[in-house]
């Protein structure tokens, strides 16, 4: 009988109601045979499609992990039609830090998929959820915020990758979960990031950004539990309640290098739009003000791009580089699909 560093409790082929955990071996002064134990929990009955949802890959992103835990208490597995795999707090030690990245490693579980997988806990938690999990599923919906740093308008993502059978599949999920803003193009290929190692795995990869600010959004916990329920119900794995049917207007989405704005230098961010203002390529966007320096002028900044102010940054003082704007772009649902129409 074979050990592993980790491993999970729980028997993903058994039918009904299994909450545990996944047990990532850690290995300190104080406990040499530690290990971390992230809840995760598994619900199947009868015969349907496999979904993985995920929440906490960054510890200050907190919608996410209450949708998927309140989805664990309340869940009837008699009315499901399939398997759900719940990761409510991926990484744990951010979560309980109610920091983005891990205390234990520094490690960003969200940046951890790359081509090989690093000897640290959040190396082994992205190895175990990739090597895992994710081959057992058709569909993986990861659910974000902007953290602590920014705040983010509420809105769905699909990856659409360079397939375009499961591209389709994407967008019509994405359509189905019917946000407020429905974000779809093909991401970075080579990015180390969860959603790049499901289409690896041939898996449909979703996501979503849900609010942020380092506090939870009542308004943003209910979209992110609407994508969820309304996602189920597409998938045909759980049928939605009648409190989600109702259809809202949705646009589509897109971003681009242009549309990102950072902090030149140091100082505090002065912010010159708010979310959900629409601007354009070279209008004001904030300064950046030096109060250690009261006569000195302030840099003043301007939007590289146009479109939907989607994400601004909730801190004052800014570090160079540091994001202050993401806008996004609308593109028409028809454009959308001439360019999967185009995939290989």
């Amino acid at each position: 009988m074979s050990l592993a560093s980790a491993w999970s409790e729980l028997d993903l082929n058994a039918p009904g109601r299994q909450i545990g955990s996944i047990r990532v071996e850690h290995s300190v002064h104080r406990s040499a045979y530690g290990a971390i134990a992230l809840p995760f929990a598994v619900f199947a009955n009868g015969q349907g499609p496999t979904i993985l949802l995920m929440a906490g890959s960054h510890g200050d992103e907190y919608e996410g992990q209450l949708a998927l835990t309140r989805l664990i208490r309340t869940l009837d597995v008699t009315r499901i039609q399939g398997r759900i795999l719940v990761l409510p707090a991926a990484n744990l030690p951010a979560v309980m830090a109610g920091q983005r990245t891990s205390p234990l490693d520094g490690g960003n579980l969200n940046r951890s998929f790359g081509d090989h997988y690093a000897d640290t806990p959040t190396g082994q938690i992205a190895a175990f959820i990739a090597e895992e999990l994710l081959p057992h599923c058709d569909v993986f919906f990861d659910l974000h915020s902007g953290g602590s740093s920014l705040r983010h308008l509420s809105c769905s993502y699909a990856d659409l990758g360079e397939n375009r059978a499961r591209a389709e599949k994407t967008f019509a999920a994405l359509e189905a979960m019917n946000a407020p803003l429905s974000w779809a193009q093909a991401g970075i290929p080579a990015a180390p990031v969860a959603g790049r190692a499901a289409l690896r795995k041939g898996v449909v990869h979703l996501s979503g950004e849900f609010g942020g600010g380092g506090a939870l959004s009542h308004a943003d916990l209910h979209v992110a539990e609407r994508c969820v329920c309304r996602l189920l119900d597409h998938l045909g794995i759980l049928p939605m309640t009648d409190a989600w049917k109702a259809q809202i207007p949705t646009r589509f989405v897109f971003n681009e290098q242009a549309h990102f704005t950072y902090a030149p230098r140091e100082g505090v961010f002065e912010p010159a739009a708010d979310l959900g203002d629409e601007v354009r390529t070279g209008q004001l966007a904030g300064y950046l003000h030096r109060p250690e320096y009261p006569d000195e002028p302030p840099v003043t900044l301007y939007f590289s791009g146009s479109g939907i102010v989607a994400v601004m940054r909730s801190m004052g003082r800014c570090q160079p580089g540091d994001c202050l704007f993401q806008l996004l772009g609308e593109i028409a649902r028809d454009d959308i699909l001439r360019r999967i129409g185009a995939m290989a």
